[in-house]
């Protein structure tokens, strides 16, 4: 539920949705470099295997590791080259599809987040590796960024209720 309320120039915005606590590894690796992370809410499998390839070979990647959410056509998948900021941002951003607040969030903290605990009842689970010779250059072991957060349960569709006076 959203509840606006304005008076005048001023509005105050009240939101209730229900939230669920798990847990998220950060891209940020101990040296200040990131791995690639990325994250589609509707894509299907097919689809991101036709954008991750090119996007693979464009920027000599190696292996790229697919996960299912838990939901169809909702994954992340995550690539263990070592990049600096900007270089990871250029990448993500160049993949079609990707999920746009997972992005603009990621810019914003300067680190990506993915989660990889349970989201009721959902744990992300391994799909597809995209296979690549070009060798890894940071492993799982370094990533020591995790963080417990809260998220939206479900795409909850916010019914707003307005007070005051229309700004249409």
């Amino acid at each position: 539920m959203l509840l606006n309320i304005r008076t005048g120039r001023w509005r105050f915005t009240l939101i209730l949705t229900p939230v669920t606590d798990t847990i998220g590894v950060n891209s940020k690796l101990p040296d200040g470099h990131h791995i690639l992370m990325w994250d589609w809410d509707n894509a299907t499998l097919n689809q991101i295997i036709k954008w991750l390839t090119p996007i693979q070979w464009f920027y000599e990647l190696p292996n790229i590791y697919i996960l299912n959410t838990g939901k169809p056509n909702s994954y992340i998948a995550y690539c263990f080259k070592r990049l600096d900021f900007l270089s990871v941002c250029s990448v993500i951003a160049s993949t079609p599809g990707i999920c746009y607040n997972f992005f603009k969030w990621g810019v914003f903290r300067k680190r990506f987040t993915l989660r990889v605990g349970a989201k009721c009842g959902r744990i992300p689970k391994w799909t597809l590796t995209l296979k690549s010779k070009i060798p890894e250059d940071a492993h799982i072991a370094e990533l020591m960024s995790w963080v417990n957060y809260e998220t939206v349960q479900d795409k909850f569709k916010h019914k707003a209720i307005n007070i005051g006076r229309s700004t249409q």
